[in-house]
């Protein structure tokens, strides 16, 4: 009987680590990208485009205009910070987009991060009203590595019956100031891979 239980918990084991194949099992492999001497793991299918081509990737979302005017308006308030900036998209979702940016150094202590995180909420309530979008905070928090200090800001947005998630990050650190912005539908906000970054 004891045999019989380790065969059975043996090949219990086994089977649990076997790879599951589902579709969409590619979006998990692994893209690295570049800027500004930082390197930021994306999932594979993150391509790098110009404003130019995020505008017309996002003006085929014909049946969704409120969340296609969300995004220009993004696009927008990037481009009027006046700083580096590169966009992703992903290829097979045009939903699914980061934003990365060059932005102040921030000198974060638990305080400071306190007023930034309170800043940014207050924005987005700001930006909700005019864009007539729901925004529901899900979490704002502030974590720091030995090399820098990160706030987090993570929301779902929500219009009618669509919804999607976007998460916010500042990382502070000595070389600088980088900011994200990530919008998609699958609730990815790439934290492993910011705290990479973070620790750089």
């Amino acid at each position: 009987m004891k045999k019989f239980l380790l065969l059975f918990t043996a090949v219990l084991l086994v089977g649990c680590n076997l790879p599951i194949k589902k579709e969409g099992f590619k979006k998990f492999s692994k893209n690295k990208i570049e800027f500004k001497n930082n390197t930021l793991v994306l999932t594979s299918d993150y391509v790098k485009v110009s404003p130019e081509e995020f505008k017309t990737r996002i003006d085929s979302l014909k049946d969704k205009p409120k969340f296609q005017k969300v995004a220009i308006q993004e696009l927008k308030k990037i481009q009027d910070k006046k700083v580096d900036f590169e966009l992703f998209v992903d290829d097979t979702n045009v939903e699914n987009y980061v934003f990365i940016y060059t932005c102040d150094f921030y000198q974060f202590d638990e305080h400071r991060a306190a007023r930034v995180v309170q800043a940014l909420s207050d924005q987005v309530k700001d930006e909700s009203n005019i864009q007539e979008v729901r925004y529901k905070r899900i979490h704002g928090r502030f974590f720091f590595t030995p090399t820098s200090k990160v706030v987090k800001l993570k929301y779902l947005k929500a219009y009618k019956k669509d919804r999607k998630f976007q998460t916010e990050y500042i990382v502070a650190s000595k070389s600088g100031g980088i900011g994200l912005l990530i919008s998609n539908l699958e609730d990815i906000d790439f934290e492993s891979s910011i705290k990479r970054l973070a620790v750089k």
